[in-house]
């Protein structure tokens, strides 16, 4: 679709606050505050730009903003936005409480699946209440700080495949290793992928690779993404293989040969013995 000057662009920022970052406050103040940044930019750059913000750790998803809390706003004095203001105070506070109070999970991932389904699921939203019936322009940024263990395969795949069909890009942006499922969002939704190695690089990765909209990014001079890595994660043990045992029936992969295909229960043939054919005497 053609993107006018004027027309607005909708960005789902899903955020990573995974737990264990709480150990270490230096990288959680700038992990939050350039994410709160760039938030307010997006915002701040078009007026007729809308910004909606779901946070995702081990045990829950929650849309951090909008929120229909009912209170009038009120107008600041120090000239910012009113706009700005809300996102900077249902945010941050947001952001601390499911990162502080999360427990400890060392071997968990966050569910950032159900974060960009429950993204996808907003824009389409947005699409019906609309009066007009225009379309959305709307993508979709994740931005991830964990480990990931491949647990969510499954989920990620559908996420991307309906990304694809309603052509809504999935941008990352991971922070520490990279991240192969996520990768292949982008790769398969039209996104772009980028990692970088410390938390001080995030905000000036923000701002220059993903504050431009898809129309306008394929005419700047941005990094080439490396080649995608598309290995499958097994079933059995949520490890990514390179070769491995495809159920026929529902596409579940397994590392090992297994009797029992443990997604929809059909037993897999195993090899037999040739058997010797016996003539019928005429």
């Amino acid at each position: 679709d053609v993107i006018m000057a004027g027309d607005g662009y909708l960005l789902v920022i899903v955020l990573d606050v995974h737990p264990q970052l709480a150990e270490q406050e230096s990288i959680v103040h700038n992990y939050l505050s350039a994410c709160i940044s760039f938030a307010n930019i997006h915002l701040a750059s078009n007026v007729r730009n809308t910004l909606a913000v779901i946070a995702a750790n081990h045990l829950e998803t929650r849309f951090l903003y909008p929120q229909d809390t009912g209170e009038k706003v009120e107008r600041q004095k120090d000239g910012r936005l009113e706009l700005l203001c809300q996102v900077d105070e249902s945010i941050e506070k947001e952001l601390r409480r499911m990162m502080m109070h999360g427990g400890k999970a060392e071997q968990t991932e966050s569910l950032l699946s159900g974060a960009i389904g429950r993204g996808l699921l907003y824009i389409k939203r947005q699409e019906t209440e609309d009066v007009l019936g225009k379309k959305v322009h709307a993508r979709i940024l994740v931005i991830k700080i964990s480990s990931d263990t491949g647990s969510q395969y499954l989920n990620y795949i559908n996420t991307y495949l309906t990304a694809q069909k309603i052509s809504t890009p999935i941008d990352v942006c991971v922070v520490g290793n990279d991240c192969g499922l996520l990768q292949q969002g982008a790769d398969i939704s039209g996104g772009y992928y980028h990692c970088i190695q410390e938390v001080s690089e995030l905000l000036q990765c923000l701002i220059l690779m993903y504050q431009a909209d898809v129309g306008t990014r394929k005419k700047l001079n941005v990094p080439p993404m490396d080649s995608v890595d598309y290995r499958a994660a097994c079933f059995c043990h949520r490890t990514l293989v390179e070769m491995g045992n495809v159920c026929s029936n529902c596409l579940s992969v397994y590392c090992k040969a297994v009797p029992l295909c443990s997604t929809c229960n059909v037993i897999f043939q195993t090899e037999r013995p040739l058997m010797k054919i016996v003539k019928k005497k005429k």
